[in-house]
This record gives structure tokens, sequence and C-alpha cells, in this order.
């Protein structure tokens, strides 16, 4: 068999092929497509699921996403798709869910939306422009249904000056609320972590990790806009918020303070991360975070992740508990996931393909060439 890439081949143009090759992206839960000629000449396409971990050596399902650095974007996959960290505590993403995705970086959390509830709205915020720029590419790719803001959330409507970390962009934050040296403590225990009670055959990435303190981290400053929650549900009509997620680097209580009385009953679930360390300014973090939740009638969970036991970093999960009566199918919830169907693909293509440019055949793999 040949792989074609994008080429054409006889029957079809170059242009065909590659509308064959977009569509299989935009099928919720495939993360890369290849076609190829059989030995009989039948167009056949490969395609490799996001339940695969990342394995750089046989072409894993990050290959060809748009990313700022390899290693946080496999970190990222592993915590959001291996673990679905944010969807512990009793989270549910149901059908035609409206997910606020805060703090997206190049995506990771709205793609696992995607893929795992093809039907939800997402709203995407990214305040960084060298961050952005990935975003919106890889939510466009996969046929997310998206709106991407290019601005963060806040408690004032405002133009902030951000550190922005090439080497480890997940890092960036408000200049404010900067502090290396947690930083890289954070990196270093992590690694620490990951060696003693992390999966298997992650050596070369955490050898990656650990590079990133043995130098100075790059640090270069961005001008970046800021809006409150209720601005941005103001400006687009929004009638519910099924899911908050909140990952902001030390500025999450912000966020919350950005809510207006009259939006909160608009927010069904909250999942974040919430810095709580010890001996700096955000000490006491997960018990404010806890008492204003609570006072807005979710019921909340408090859990801290193996892998960043000792970083000062807590995963919050709160939850209306009316919420279990919304009618709607629930779409996902933690250990749901389902493999990738040939079938349904297939599908897929052909209903929205001419047929002769419909593959003979759709095979799942566990990986592809990068």
């Amino acid at each position: 068999m040949s792989d074609l890439g994008q080429s054409a081949l006889p029957g079809l143009s170059a242009a065909e092929v590659s509308a064959v090759y977009d569509l299989l992206l935009r099928f919720p839960g495939v993360a890369r497509a290849q076609l190829v000629r059989s030995d009989s000449g039948h167009l056949e396409a490969r395609v490799l699921g996001w339940d695969r971990m990342e394995d750089p050596p046989t072409g894993g399902p990050l290959c060809q996403l748009a990313q700022i650095n390899p290693h946080e974007t496999r970190f990222l996959h592993d915590e959001i798709f291996g673990a679905e960290s944010y969807l512990q505590g009793g989270i549910i993403l149901r059908e035609d869910s409206v997910v606020f995705d805060v703090g997206a970086n190049i995506g990771m959390f709205s793609l696992f939306v995607g893929a795992r509830c093809p039907s939800a709205e997402v709203f995407a915020f990214e305040p960084v422009a060298d961050v952005f720029d990935p975003l919106r590419r890889n939510l466009e790719q996969h046929g997310v249904s998206a709106r991407v803001f290019h601005l963060g959330l806040s408690d004032v409507d405002q133009d902030i000056t951000f550190n922005f970390y090439p080497g480890i962009s997940i890092m960036s934050c408000q200049s404010d609320y900067a502090d290396l040296e947690n930083e890289v403590g954070l990196i270093k225990r992590y690694v620490e972590n990951a060696r003693e009670n992390g999966p298997s055959g992650r050596d070369a990435h955490l050898a990656e990790v650990e590079s990133l303190v043995s130098e100075r981290f790059e640090l270069t400053e961005r001008r970046c806009t800021l809006r409150r929650f209720s601005t941005v549900i103001d400006e687009s009509a929004v009638s519910r918020v099924d899911l908050l997620k909140i990952d902001v680097q030390r500025a999450e209580l912000d966020v919350l303070h950005g809510i207006d009385d009259r939006h909160w009953p608009l927010v069904q679930q909250i999942s974040m991360e919430v810095h709580d360390e010890e001996g700096t300014p955000t000490e006491g973090r997960v018990r404010q975070v806890r008492s204003l939740l609570s006072g807005q009638g979710f019921r909340v969970a408090v859990a801290e992740e193996d892998l960043l036991k000792g970083t000062g970093r807590y995963a919050v999960q709160a939850v209306r508990p009316e919420y279990a009566n919304d009618p709607r199918p629930v779409a996902a919830a933690a250990g749901s996931g389902r493999r990738l169907d040939a079938g349904p693909v297939r599908d897929w293509l052909a209903e929205w393909l001419p047929e002769h440019q419909v593959p003979h055949r759709v095979v799942v793999v566990d990986s592809l060439a990068p």
C-alpha cells in the first residue's frame, strides 16, 4: 500500500482527497488520519483515536497537533484524555452541553469535549497570542463546535501584562501572580511523583520535563485582554453553562468573582485547578473557593491528584444537586470513554461525500507513522 497524504489518485483530484482527509479529522474522536491506496487500488482510510496514549516513535495522536512544546502537550493529553481529570467528582457532560474552557491553552480540554460530547458548544478562552493561534487551528481542524476568544476571564475588564514562558506555556500567568521559584518546585515534584507512581514507559518524556529546570525559564511579557464572565455572558446571550472549566494559574478566584449574582444560577458545574500554596498569597485558597461555591448552592469536592501531591495544586469540582434532574442524556462521565468504531466513521463520510470519494474501507489503528 502507498500513503496518499493529500495527493491526487486515479479518479480523485488532490482537492477531493484533501476533502476526505479534512472530513475524517472532523469526526468526533478522530485524532489523526491517513489515506492509503490498497494493492487492489481501493481507497482506504486509517484513523487513530484520542484514547491512544502518545508514543512519538510510533506516531501517536499528538504528532500533527498544533502545539507550543511536545512535552507539555503529552502532559496535557495524559491528564485530560488519560486521567479524565476534569470529569472527576461527579462532573458529567450532557448532550447539547455549553462548556466554558477558561485557560484553554492549545485546546486539549476543548478537543476532549468535542470527542466525548460532539453535540456540545464550547467557549474557549486563551489570552496569550502565541498560544491562541494553535488553539484556534486545533479546534477548526477537528471540527469542534466552538467559539474561540482571544482573551482571559477575570473580575475586571482590563488589559494586563502576562508572563509567557515559551518553554512551558501552561505555566504562563498574569505577571502579578508569577512565582517562578514555585513553578520550578512544581516541575521537580511532578517528575519525582511520576517516576514513583506514574505510568511506565515515560522516562524520555520525564527527562524532557526535568530539563526545563536545568536552565533558567525564558520569559516573554505579553499584553493580554481580560473580561468578566458576566460581560461575556451578556454579550453572547448564553442561557446556561453546563460546565465551567478553569485553569488560570492563581487567578481562579478572580474568575469566580467576575460572575454577577444574577448569572450564578446559569452555572451548573465547575471543574477547576486551585492553587493553595503554603507561605504564599494563595494559602487558604481552597477554603475560600469551597466557601464561595457552597454559598452559591454547589456540592463541592476537593482532591489532590497523585502526580501533583505536595505541589499546592488541588482539583475542585462543584455540582448543583438539582443538575441530576436535567432530562438530557449523559454523553460522557469518568470511565465511560469508548474506543473509536470504524462503522460510524464510514457512515459519516458516506453522508457528506459523493459516492466516488467514500473510502472502500475504514480501519481503526493503534498508531500511524509520524
